[in-house]
């Protein structure tokens, strides 16, 4: 096994780097093998009896007093890493011992410097709970479906006989009760057809059983309310549950099929034709696309991550992702109090993302990427085409039109997207970063899915959401997403700026000041000099600009910058002295701002799982009231959507989207897409609609001129 190890990790000593090395890098397939050997030759000495079971692992970006001047030394050098040093490079991973006398958790740093080798191995916190995962939740489906005491409840319902029961595993969340034990609750539904595709969510059972997440154990079954208010049960009923008010209500376009479904039959093809391919270039994972370059990584809870962030050469952010995010629902009533999801810190984004296929997820020329990840056993499970980069037309970008000499100028708006969509359990989110021709960055979010539901009696509506389907209810819930936005605007030395758009004072008179007509406004300009909180405010146009009070603009005499317009969304609803409250700890305002430090990546906290507040995510960083005027500073930016369901949302949910923009704002000295080719019918080759008489004879087009 050493020899196995040394060949594995040849390439990986510290000193002179090879040809297409960079440090963000995600852990490769030998890397993987190699932390994993390294990691049970370790652990077995402390417990030689014990079952290893591998949660994650990802890469320990090397620390920014490194790598920050090693990626300027990179770009020096044409992006060409031959001569430069090797940064120490580790990964970071979770594995538990499990024996007979229970599972302990342990976060394990392994160096990847030459033979991989464990270089700290710290127990997980007991007062926090590590995520669960996807062979976790299998096992301990199957556990409770052999479970007699499960199927005795379930032959109380009496339920048709060929009717299948599906268990979804779902997030425990926390109360003040029972916040130390990490359990993994069951929504329960029932599969009407032999079709494992069929639409279960259509069909729930008023019942919700509690595993335990370790052994897989039966703590108890809670029943759960099925009247619109109160807290009456199946068991206060005098016969079993009614379960014949369910119908068939699927999505799969095959099932539909089957049933008589009518498909649309005017819809053409609509086709994206690259003739001489996609205009960006990949070497390795640095993307190079017109003027903007930039490295994507991905990890197992971040999923996408983009770094090194520059255009036309300059520094633009140093580190972009999606860090957290919550679903709270919003059904006070027990069990349902606790339906809390973290889907990103209790799950993962990268372990959940989709694989993507050609013609479905994106159109055109496509590019994937693939992800290296492990299973329980610590073997290397490839996750394939993640992540789809892809160019999309994008409507106009500017014109105008001298109506002197009717002539126009027009440039079509192309962008480049970067885009990966995770599935957790019911739910999909989509994130796609996007990058314009006029030094745009936007991150678009949709989400869609199905909606997670509850059991209601027939005839019974709720005030705590919509019944969607016959004795199914959709119960109204937030979804509350935040970004990391680690900037770097020409330097690491930058000020957030809140700008807010006032009326001026009305001047009377001429003599009473400047506004005697009453039009006049300013903008009003607060720096954010220690670390805190913010909002937006639409009546305001309040904007948030990041800029770097070092570099000034020489046409406008300004800081150079970008700026963030944030979305006014509604924010985290629960009580402030609730623990769902205490959990989302990036919940209660839009900005947030921190001094710069290693590692601290996850806005709701590194454990979210079972969290009542103790995560030491958010809060505890505001709280140092750090210092973050011209230094190394983070903006945070929470935005999402209440989800309070409509029947349109059933069987399956049209994408809810939401886009955030990062935008120059005097960051040049003229509009940055003036050198974009015009837009000439010569080079789109778009053709006249032909269907029918339209009373338009045009033949040829204006912009071919």
């Amino acid at each position: 096994m050493v020899t196995d190890l040394a060949a594995a990790t040849a390439d990986l000593t510290l000193g002179p780097a090879k040809a297409g090395y960079h440090p963000l890098d995600p852990v490769s397939a030998c890397e993987i093998s190699a932390s994993t050997a390294a990691i049970r030759s370790h652990l077995l000495k402390l417990a030689p009896n014990a079952r290893l079971w591998f949660k994650s692992i990802q890469l320990v970006e090397p620390p920014k007093k490194l790598l920050a001047p090693w990626l300027d030394q990179w770009n020096a050098a044409g992006g060409k890493s031959a001569g430069l040093e090797r940064l120490p490079r580790n990964a970071e991973c979770m594995v538990g011992t499990k024996e007979k006398e229970g599972v302990k958790w342990y976060e394990v740093i392994v160096s990847l410097d030459g033979t991989a080798s464990v270089a700290s191995c710290i127990r997980a916190p007991d007062n926090l709970h590590v995520s669960p995962d996807m062979a976790e939740m299998v096992a301990a489906e199957e556990a409770l479906l052999a479970h007699p005491e499960f199927q005795a409840a379930i032959a109380k319902l009496q339920l048709p006989p060929n009717a299948k029961v599906v268990a979804d595993g779902w997030i425990y969340g926390a109360d003040s009760v029972e916040r130390n034990r990490r359990c993994t609750p069951f929504m329960v539904y029932l599969n009407f057809s032999d079709n494992p595709d069929s639409c279960h969510y259509s069909a729930p059972l008023p019942l919700v059983p509690v595993v335990d997440s370790d052994d897989f154990s039966l703590v108890r079954i809670d029943y759960t309310p099925i009247f619109g208010t109160g807290n009456k049960t199946v068991l206060d009923l005098d016969g079993p549950f009614p379960w014949e008010q369910y119908v068939a209500n699927d999505y799969d376009p095959a099932i539909l099929a089957s049933q008589g479904m009518q498909f649309r039959d005017d819809i053409k093809p609509y086709r994206v034709v690259q003739p001489e391919g996609a205009s960006f270039s990949v070497e390795g994972r640095v993307l190079r696309w017109q003027k903007w370059s930039f490295h994507i990584g991905f990890n197992y809870r971040e999923g996408p991550v983009l770094s090194d962030v520059r255009y036309d050469g300059r520094k633009v952010f140093y580190r972009l992702s999606v860090s957290d995010m919550t679903v709270p629902y919003g059904d006070p009533r027990a069990p349902y109090h606790r339906k809390m999801a973290f889907d990103l810190g209790d799950i993962g984004a990268g372990v959940c993302a989709n694989e993507l296929e050609l013609g479905c997820d994106c159109l055109g020329e496509i590019m994937y990427l693939d992800f290296d990840h492990l299973n329980v056993q610590g073997e290397n499970s490839k996750l394939k085409s993640v992540v789809c980069v892809h160019e999309e037309d994008d409507g106009i970008g500017w014109k105008h039109t001298n109506y002197r000499t009717n002539r126009p100028a027009v440039v079509r708006s192309r962008i480049l997207v970067i885009q990966t969509i995770i599935t957790v359990a019911n739910y999909e989110y989509i994130f796609a970063w996007k990058f314009d021709q006029s030094a745009g960055v936007h991150l678009e979010t949709r989400a869609t899915g199905i909606l997670s539901t509850a059991a209601i009696m027939p005839g019974e509506t709720s005030p705590y959401g919509n019944v969607v389907s016959p004795g199914v209810l959709g119960t109204n819930h937030q979804h509350i997403f935040c970004v990391r936005i680690d900037p770097s605007i020409d330097g690491h030395d930058n000020t957030i700026v809140q700008e807010d758009s006032v009326p001026m004072p009305w001047s009377k008179t001429d003599s009473d000041g400047d506004n005697q007509y009453g039009v006049g406004y300013v903008v009003e300009k607060t720096p954010i000099t220690k670390a805190g909180s913010a909002d937006a405010a639409p009546h305001l146009n309040r904007c948030f600009k990041i800029t770097n009070p070092n570099k000034i603009n020489s046409i406008s005499g300004r800081p150079m910058g970008y700026k963030l317009v944030p979305a006014p969304s509604q924010l985290i609803i629960s009580h402030p002295e609730s623990v769902g409250y205490a959990r989302a700890e990036f919940g209660e305002h839009h900005i947030h701002v921190t001094s710069y430090k290693d590692g601290e990546l996850f806005a709701g906290g590194r454990y979210t799982n079972q969290s009542f507040g103790n995560a030491e995510g958010m809060r505890s960083w505001i709280a140092r009231e750090d210092n973050t005027d011209n230094t190394d500073v983070v903006l945070w930016h929470s935005f999402g959507l209440t989800h309070n369901p409509r029947v349109e949302d059933f069987p399956v949910m049209p994408c809810e989207t939401h886009m955030i923009s990062l935008k120059p704002a005097d960051f040049f000295d003229r509009c940055p897409s003036l050198d974009v080719p015009a837009s000439t019918q010569k080079f789109n080759q778009s053709k006249l609609f032909n269907g029918g008489a339209t009373g338009n004879s045009q033949t040829e087009s204006c912009c071919s001129r």
